[in-house]
């Protein structure tokens, strides 16, 4: 492993995108449709309470294809 970056503001920043993005559940289902994506902020938002969030960087061995 090349790198690790610890993001502990990002679960924060999530939530707020899907409370934000709950009033208007009803105009993104009319765009939408009536599918997961319409619904992601119902499904989304009760996990993010425990979420990490971490970038990790990788690094492909040289020689290794």
């Amino acid at each position: 492993m090349e790198y690790i970056d610890d993001r502990p503001d990002e679960p924060a920043l999530w939530r707020r995108f899907y409370r934000l993005w709950q009033p208007h559940e009803a105009v993104l289902r009319r765009e939408l449709g009536d599918d997961p994506a319409a619904r992601e902020a119902g499904l989304v938002l009760p996990r993010l309470v425990t979420r990490e969030a971490l970038a990790v960087t990788l690094r492909r061995p040289s020689g290794g294809g």
